[in-house]
C-alpha cells in the first residue's frame, strides 16, 4: 500500500496523456477542417457577390502562378503575398494560397472589365497588386500608387506613367467597395488629375456603383464648406490620404458631394466625356504636375455645355476661364524656358 500510493497518480496521468493527446489531435483537427471551411464558403461568398454586383466572368488568362504560390499574374494583373503574410494559418500552406490567388486574379479581371467599360478606357500598364497583413503600420487602409516619369523630348517637356501599385492590408482587401475605390484611382490618375477630384470620383464609384461607400454625402456644399486663410477651399489643400488632419474626413465627405453634384446635374455619362476630352487632346502628359483645378473646370465645362467657373468660385475655387489656346499657350512658355535653359 505504500507503494501504490504514489504509483496510482502516476498510472492515473499516464492514462491522461494518450487522452489529452486525442483530444487535442482531434480538437486541432476540427479548427483547421472548420478553417478550411470558413475560407472556402468566403471564396463562394465571393462569387455570389460578384454576381450579385453584375461582374461577367472575364475572359481574361491566369498566365503563371509560382510553385511556392506567392506570386501570380494574369493579363492585367500581377499579385503578392507580403512576408507578414506567409506565416499566418491562412495563407501557410500552398494550396491555400493558390486557391486564393486564383480567386482573387479572376475576381479582379471581372472588375477591370466592369471599369474599362464603365470609363472606355483602361490604364496601358499591368497593376502590381501586393497583399499585406499590415501596411505601414495599419491594417485599416489601402493604397493606389501611380509612378510617373517625366523627360525633355526634343525640347519640350513630357510625362508618362511608369508604373501602378496597389497595396492592400487583407483586412481591406476583403472589403468590396476599396477594392473599387482603389481601382478606380488606377484608371483615372493616368490623367493626373487633382488629389481632391481623384478622391471624389473613386468614393463616387465606390459609392454608386458598388454599393460599398464609407463616406456620406453633405447635406450642402455651401453650408458644409471650409474655407482657409486665404479664403480658399480647403479642398484645394488637399495631398491625399496620406494626410493626418482633422480636416481629412470632412474633405472626403465634400469631394464625393460636389463630384456627385455634377454627375447627377449632368448625367452618368459626365465624367466618362471629360475623360475622353482629356485623352483626346492629350494635354495632361504636357503639364508640368498634377493638373490645375482650372484647367480640369475647363474640361468639365466643356463636357457640360456651360462655362463652371462661377460655380466653383461660389465654393471659393481659385479658378479662372481658360480656353483650349490658354492652356496651350502655358505649355509653350514652359518648353520656351526648358530649351533656353539648354541651349
Amino acid at each position: 500500500m505504500i507503494y501504490r500510493s504514489p504509483l496510482r497518480p502516476v498510472a492515473t496521468f499516464l492514462c491522461v496523456i494518450p487522452t489529452l493527446l486525442v483530444a487535442a489531435l482531434v480538437f486541432n483537427s476540427c479548427t483547421a477542417l472548420k478553417e478550411a471551411q470558413q475560407r472556402r464558403e468566403k471564396r463562394l461568398l465571393e462569387k455570389r457577390n460578384a454576381t450579385s454586383l453584375m461582374l461577367k466572368p472575364s475572359k481574361a488568362t491566369i498566365k503563371k502562378i509560382t510553385e511556392d504560390a506567392l506570386f501570380g499574374e494574369s493579363d492585367h494583373y500581377t499579385l503578392k503575398f507580403a512576408e507578414d503574410l506567409h506565416g499566418l494559418p491562412a495563407f501557410d500552406e500552398v494550396p491555400e494560397r493558390k486557391e486564393f490567388i486564383r480567386s482573387a486574379l479572376g475576381y479582379m479581371e471581372s472588375l477591370y472589365d466592369a471599369m474599362s467599360e464603365h470609363f472606355g478606357f483602361h490604364p496601358e500598364h499591368q497593376i502590381h497588386v501586393t497583399l499585406h497583413d499590415a501596411y505601414r503600420g495599419s491594417r485599416l487602409a489601402a493604397f493606389t500608387s501611380t509612378q510617373y516619369r517625366s523627360g525633355i523630348s526634343n525640347g519640350r517637356y513630357v510625362k508618362f506613367i511608369a508604373g501602378i501599385q496597389m497595396d492592400f492590408p487583407m483586412q481591406m482587401y476583403e472589403k468590396h467597395g476599396v477594392r473599387v475605390h482603389e481601382l478606380t484611382h488606377a484608371f483615372t490618375n493616368i490623367y493626373y488629375i487633382p488629389v481632391w477630384f481623384s478622391e471624389g470620383i473613386a468614393v463616387l464609384i465606390q459609392s454608386e456603383y458598388a454599393k460599398g461607400g464609407l463616406h456620406a454625402k453633405l447635406d450642402s456644399l455651401k453650408a458644409d464648406i471650409r474655407i482657409d486663410l486665404n479664403g480658399e477651399n480647403e479642398l484645394e489643400n488637399w495631398v491625399g490620404h496620406t494626410e493626418s488632419s482633422p480636416l481629412t474626413q470632412w474633405r472626403y465627405r465634400y469631394a464625393y458631394t460636389l463630384v456627385a453634384e455634377l454627375w447627377e446635374r449632368y448625367g452618368n455619362d459626365f465624367y466618362i466625356k471629360v475623360f475622353e476630352l482629356m485623352e483626346a487632346d492629350g494635354l495632361h502628359q504636357q503639364l508640368e504636375s498634377l493638373m490645375p483645378t482650372s484647367v480640369l473646370v475647363y474640361y468639365f465645362s466643356k463636357a457640360a455645355g456651360e462655362d463652371l467657373v462661377p460655380f466653383f468660385r461660389q465654393l471659393h475655387f481659385n479658378v479662372r476661364p481658360l480656353t483650349k489656346e490658354d492652356i496651350v499657350k502655358q505649355i509653350e512658355t514652359m518648353n520656351s524656358q526648358i530649351r533656353r535653359r539648354r541651349e
